[in-house]
This record gives structure tokens, C-alpha cells and sequence, in this order.
């Protein structure tokens, strides 16, 4: 059956803290399928989706590819989960340094990074192995001076491991060193053996303080720890340290990788986003001038229909013809050929004529 390319990374990605060590060897669909089933709680959703059998199918192909023992096929096989952009580079880089303080420093200010990197861990678990890891090396010192320092042990009344802090061996034991034969320790690192055991304080006051720490702060005091024990020739708990610190490291990655993928995920949907932004913004500026010009023109139409109005509304009367002034000019009451003119009483010819027959007075 054919699995698309998204199905086996988000398989991959959650499986891959499983099929680990000596996991990355099984081949046997039917162990798979128990080991997928122990983690059920886990990755309920996963195989919710995908129902078991899909899951367990698609664990055996990665699992015959290699995919999880091997990085550089896992590389192949996902190559998008390894490749980070310049700018995702540079933050997390800044987000490291942010989180590499020392521990006077983070007493005095505690700064969460608002992103995904610095990796971190559950601080339960972050607790849990500082503790586990300060008495180891507590114990480491005690054991170291019952063997070489019993009278400093007598001095102090110290009869236990419980009973000194680890910064107080770091402070004692690089002195009393100088005076023990050559063998009593093993400093093959090429750096100060004051150096060695003062690395290891801020162990002690990060478990402490309960400061919140890197998940690679965490990965460096392990190393740390691990070389002091190395130091005092303290090699069961050095093996220990060591398979810890390895442990921290494999687990890191597998976080590494998944942020990985959330964040170029996260950085294509912003750009899908900011592409639907830039045409919506179009549209947006669009519509605006569709607006204002169908305005511009309905208020040019609505002005030349209220222009008509006024032109017809007070529009003058047009002037008479010179023809019809002519004839009410010869017939009017004072012409000189006009009814009154000829017949009027007080016309030359009418009265006149009537008053002669009486002639000349008497």
C-alpha cells in the first residue's frame, strides 16, 4: 500500500522517541504492532487517524529503509525536517544564546524565549535529572575522599554523601588533589582541574533555585558531570553519566526535528497568508476607487439633469416680431391716420364743418 509523503513524516516524527537502540532493529510486524499498542496513550490521535494496521505499515517501511537508526537516511527520507531558513537560523542562534547564562544571571532575571527554540523540557523532567545527576556526583566525592581523604571526612564529621552539598566538594577537593599522588586522578581533558569541578556548580543551583534551563544547558551540565566522574576515576558512574548524556542528546534532536518541521510549516502558511493579504489589500484598494469613481460619475450625471432643470424652469420669453409692432403703431389712438386721428372729436374737419352753417355770430 502506498503512504503519501505526509502520512510517513508525521508517523516518523512521532515514532522515532520509540524505535530508538535496540528498537530500531525489529522487523516483525507483529512486534511492531505490540510496541505501537504499549504506546497507545501516546499517539492516540495518530492512530485514531490512520487506524493500527496503517500505522504499523507504515513503521515497517521506515523501519526496513533504516530510517530510524540512521540519520543520514533519515536525512534522505526527510529533507525537509533538516533544512532551516537563514532567518530561523539566526533567531535560534540569538534564543541559545539567551538561554547560555550563568546562574547569577538567571537568578536575577528569568527571560522566556517567545518561540519554539530554546528546546526545553518538561521541568519535572529537567528536575529529575539534575537531581539525579548532582547525587551521583555527590556520591562520586564522598567515595572519592573515603579513599584518598578519610581525614578530611573524620575533620568534618561528614559519614555520608547526603551529608555535603556538591559545591562544597568543588571547593575543597581541586586543593586537596594537589597533594595526592599523580593516580588519584585522570585529567586527560587538557583543562584546569578547578575548571573540571567548578563547571559542575551550576548544577547544584539550577536543581536548587528551580531554574528553568535550555534543553542543551542541560545536555552540557550532563557532560559536565560526566567528566568530573571520569576525573575521579569514578567510571561506573561515569558510564552512566555518559549514557545519559547521550540519551539528552538523541532526544534533543528529536525535538530539534519536529520544531523543525513546525516552524517551516508555520513559515509557508504565514507566506500563503501575506500573499492573501497582499490581494485582499488589492481587492480592498480596488473597491475603494470603483467607490469613488462611480460617485464622481452619478454626481456628474445628477448635476446635469439639476442643470436642465434650472435652464427650463427659468428660461426668458423670446422677443415679439418686428411686423406685429407696425400695425398696433398706425392704429393707435393718437396715429395721425387712426380712427381718432380722422374721426376723432377733436379731429380738424369733423366739428368744424357741423359749427359753420351757424357761420359768424350775430
Amino acid at each position: 500500500m502506498a503512504h503519501s509523503p505526509a502520512e510517513r513524516r508525521r508517523v516518523f516524527l512521532a515514532y522515532r522517541t520509540v524505535f530508538t537502540g535496540p528498537y530500531a532493529q525489529i522487523r516483525k510486524p507483529k512486534r511492531i504492532k505490540e510496541i505501537v499498542q504499549q504506546h497507545r496513550q501516546s499517539f492516540g490521535n495518530l492512530t485514531k487517524d490512520f487506524g493500527l494496521d496503517k500505522v504499523v505499515d507504515i513503521i515497517k517501511v521506515l523501519l526496513d529503509q533504516s530510517v530510524f537508526e540512521s540519520e543520514l537516511k533519515a536525512k534522505i527520507a526527510f529533507p525537509e525536517l533538516f533544512q532551516t531558513s537563514a532567518a530561523r537560523d539566526i533567531q535560534r542562534n540569538a534564543s541559545e544564546n539567551d538561554a547560555a547564562r550563568s546562574a547569577t544571571e538567571a537568578l536575577e532575571e528569568i527571560v522566556s524565549a517567545p518561540s519554539l527554540y530554546p528546546s526545553t523540557f518538561p521541568y519535572s523532567v529537567q528536575h529529575l535529572v539534575l537531581t539525579a545527576a548532582q547525587r551521583e556526583l555527590e556520591g562520586c566525592c564522598f567515595d572519592f575522599a573515603t579513599q584518598w581523604l578519610p581525614s578530611l571526612l573524620e575533620e568534618r564529621k561528614w559519614d555520608c554523601a547526603e551529608a555535603v552539598e556538591l559545591t562544597k566538594w568543588t571547593r575543597l577537593l581541586p586543593k586537596s588533589c594537589e597533594k595526592l599522588p599523580a593516580s588519584a586522578v585522570a585529567n586527560d581533558t587538557g583543562l584546569p582541574l578547578t575548571e573540571i569541578f567548578l563547571s559542575t556548580n551550576v548544577l547544584r543551583h539550577s536543581a536548587v533555585h528551580r531554574l528553568s534551563m535550555s534543553a542543551r544547558g542541560i545536555h552540557k551540565i550532563i557532560q559536565s558531570a560526566a567528566r568530573l566522574a571520569n576525573t575521579l576515576n569514578d567510571h561506573p558512574r561515569a558510564a552512566q553519566l555518559e549514557s545519559l548524556y547521550m540519551e539528552i542528546g538523541s532526544r534533543i534532536r528529536d525535538m530539534e526535528l519536529n520544531k523543525n518541521f513546525l516552524e517551516n510549516r508555520l513559515d509557508e502558511q504565514l507566506r500563503v497568508i501575506s500573499e492573501q493579504r497582499a490581494e485582499l489589500d488589492r481587492k480592498e484598494k480596488e473597491c475603494l476607487e470603483t467607490m469613488l469613481k462611480e460617485d464622481q460619475e452619478n454626481k456628474k450625471m445628477i448635476g446635469s439633469f439639476l442643470e436642465a432643470a434650472i435652464q427650463s424652469t427659468f428660461r426668458k420669453p423670446a422677443a415679439e416680431p418686428f411686423a406685429s409692432r407696425s400695425v398696433n403703431g398706425d392704429n393707435g389712438e393718437n396715429g395721425d391716420n387712426g380712427e381718432n386721428g380722422e374721426n376723432g372729436e377733436n379731429g380738424d374737419s369733423a366739428d368744424g364743418d357741423d359749427d359753420g352753417s351757424t357761420g359768424v355770430p350775430m
